[in-house]
């Protein structure tokens, strides 16, 4: 069954406790901080030894050959996974989904199908938070649960992440990293979580497609499903190789997002 966009960032339920716990911290921060620059000593004590980098964000993979890699997120989604599903077997294509840990553990047999036919099966944080405005004991909690979650319900660790709104800081690599996840975004943006139009989503996908591209869809609304078929035979008309995307990360293109 299909969602609105509303609809589904309601059922995940945790939005409005992640920003009451985030104004307490930025409150406590704020007379921290103000206690720290008005004191020398602490100041001095204050400091945090610095992080090792993590690795880029993977945003594209390489533009040499003809790969590209398909990509789903927020599901899996009862009624719209199986149709995304049997398009992609119907071609016999490859494609990666992001899960919310919640929802793979609400339709577990969904997300085994996922796994069963070959598709590469990452996460996508637990309960779709902003996690760039989240503590880190927070934030490490997001992605170890999804781990745990899908873990236990494929026998199969996830090694891809991708953040929610692709929202994500430069100094919260290393919680991916302590979990051995590479932190994966996109270069071309379906919008489809926007309902556009089949033939609008249809159209940002073949026009900005290329040699390495990354591509955004989302596991929501019918919209999707519907133009899925043609964008996936125009798409191998033009010779490109549908791959999971885990495979990028072995020969990748690396980018950091400005200002991310």
């Amino acid at each position: 069954m299909a969602v609105t966009r509303a609809q589904f960032l309601k059922s995940l339920g945790a939005s409005a406790g992640n920003a009451a716990l985030g104004v307490g911290l930025t409150a406590a921060a704020k007379v921290l901080g103000a206690t720290v620059a008005s004191n020398p000593a602490a100041r001095a004590s204050s400091k945090t030894p610095v992080e090792e980098p993590g690795p880029p964000f993977l945003e594209s993979g390489p533009s040499e050959g003809n790969r590209i890699a398909l990509t789903f997120d927020d599901g899996p989604t009862p009624g719209i996974t199986e149709l995304i599903l049997d398009r992609l077997k119907e071609r016999g294509l490859a494609a990666s989904f992001f899960m919310i840990g919640q929802r793979a553990a609400a339709a577990p047999d969904l997300a085994r199908r996922v796994h069963a036919e070959g598709h590469a099966v990452c996460n996508h944080s637990y309960t779709h938070s902003k996690l760039s405005e989240l503590p880190d004991v927070q934030v490490e909690s997001e992605l170890a649960r999804t781990q745990e979650a899908l873990t236990e319900i494929l026998n199969h660790r996830p090694i891809a992440f991708r953040p929610p709104y692709g929202s994500f800081r430069k100094n919260q690599a290393h919680l991916a990293r302590k979990l051995d996840l590479s932190v994966v975004l996109w270069s071309v943006d379906s919008r489809d979580w926007a309902q556009p139009g089949e033939d609008k989503i249809a159209d940002t996908i073949l026009t900005q497609t290329k040699s390495g591209s990354i591509i955004i869809c989302h596991e929501l609304h019918r919209q999707t499903v519907d133009c899925l078929g043609r964008v996936l035979d125009q798409l191998l008309a033009r010779q490109f190789q549908f791959v999971p995307v885990t495979s990028f990360l072995e020969d990748p293109t690396q980018n950091l997002p400005s200002g991310v």
